[in-house]
């Protein structure tokens, strides 16, 4: 057949991401290969945003836990490591440092190598386990997320395994599925629509098993760090949380993909950008109900939560995509599936999983592709769930979800 190679969609899905690699934000990539750039720069090759979790570290180490939350100590300790407090602050819940623990007994990069090895690994292996095959990981090493995420030294990773896992083996594994929910209480915003759709589907043994994981790994926290972390972490995190939301640095919302972050850097004001992200929302979790309430393929639910997910929130950073870039490959390559989707969603679909660099592009032209890629996203799982109703007829709910999972 003629143009046989531009017929294979493995063809396509390769141009995408070798595209958007090559136009890598800002040139972050050969910056971070001459090693150029200050320590906390995206451009320092021990990935810049890994300083919050080293320092976070050796605060632990030191017994200064609670002091992370306390924004002037915080900075403090920034300052005195590294001179500079490169305006970062601590935001992440007591039972985090759980993951970041012991790093700070080790060099810095060192540490980052090992944190870094170690969530990509574990997000590559709930992966391939979830594909059912290990096809899938040469995709994820290549997408643009994966390499921006060893780039910068983030979370992308560890919140792409426990997205993904929780929600793709809550049928079969659901004590797994629960425990795994239960730990991305670690990062809440990914995973606060989920206890949504265990409700309406009655998934009690999952919300229960979540449930008593975040207790635990509450109380453990408290046992090891004292009570007065989470006190801070609760009352005394206004200013930072605040300071992120009110942020009118270009720098920062270029790569913020929710629609409250994209209409800020379209320098709408807080109080037009704070409306247009609730409407926004609401229309998320309309589309998340009428999804999960209908005959339409579990693998289509899944992903439609997730997407509803980065809908929803106001806080959305380029490297978060792990899940969402999951979620596009699996129906881009039409996983379970008997045919692939047609061209235009095709086109969708490999927006999202290149995403963290298309945005990189389209900012440079004052626009955030975030929203508009994520929503057309939703727009076309939503027509997918109208066919798949139409094909499953008289089905019944319960056989439409059945799915195999291979763990």
């Amino acid at each position: 057949m003629q143009f046989k190679i531009l017929n294979d969609r493995r063809f396509w899905l390769i141009f995408a991401f070798g595209l958007s690699l090559a136009g890598f934000p800002r040139g972050i990539l050969t910056e971070w290969i001459n090693r150029t750039g200050e320590v906390y720069s995206t451009n320092h090759p021990g990935g810049g945003d890994f300083v919050n979790f080293y320092v976070a570290s050796l605060m632990v180490l030191k017994g200064q836990a609670a002091q992370l939350f306390d924004a002037a100590q915080y900075s403090a300790a920034l300052q005195d490591i590294y001179g500079s407090d490169f305006g970062v602050r601590w935001l992440y819940p007591p039972h985090f440092l759980f993951f970041i623990w012991p790093l700070g007994a080790l060099p810095y990069m060192v540490a980052y190598a090992l944190f870094m090895g170690a969530s990509l690994t574990a997000f590559i292996f709930v992966a391939a386990k979830t594909w059912g095959g290990r096809e899938i990981v040469f995709w994820l090493i290549m997408a643009p997320v994966s390499i921006l995420g060893v780039l910068v030294g983030q979370t992308a990773f560890i919140v792409g395994a426990l997205m993904i896992g929780s929600i793709y083996w809550w049928d079969r594994k659901p004590i797994v599925a629960g425990i795994l929910l239960g730990i991305l209480t670690v990062k809440p915003q990914f995973g606060v629509l989920i206890p949504l759709v265990l409700l309406l589907e009655r998934r009690w043994l999952v919300i229960a098993v979540a449930s008593a994981t975040a207790l635990a790994l509450a109380g453990l926290s408290i046992a090891a760090f004292g009570i007065e972390p989470w006190r801070a972490f609760f009352f005394g995190m206004e200013g930072p949380n605040g300071d992120i939301l009110r942020t009118a640095s270009k720098s920062f919302l270029s790569v913020q993909l929710s629609t409250f972050g994209a209409a800020r850097y379209g320098d709408i004001p807080i109080a037009q950008a704070a409306a247009m992200q609730a409407v926004v929302s609401v229309l998320a979790v309309l589309a998340l109900i009428r999804t999960t309430l209908s005959r339409a393929r579990w693998d289509t639910k899944a992903a439609m939560l997730v997407v509803a997910t980065y809908l929803f929130s106001p806080y959305v950073l380029f490297y978060d995509l792990a899940a969402p870039t999951f979620v596009a490959l699996w129906l881009y390559l039409g996983k379970e599936r008997e045919s692939a989707p047609g061209p235009l969603f095709s086109i969708v679909l490999l927006l999202a999983a290149s995403l963290s660099f298309v945005n990189g592009a389209t900012t440079l032209a004052g626009v955030s592709a975030g929203p508009p890629v994520l929503l057309a996203l939703a727009i076309g799982l939503m027509a997918r769930v109208r066919a798949e109703e139409r094909e499953a007829g008289g089905e019944s709910p319960a056989l439409s979800q059945l799915r195999p999972v291979t763990v």
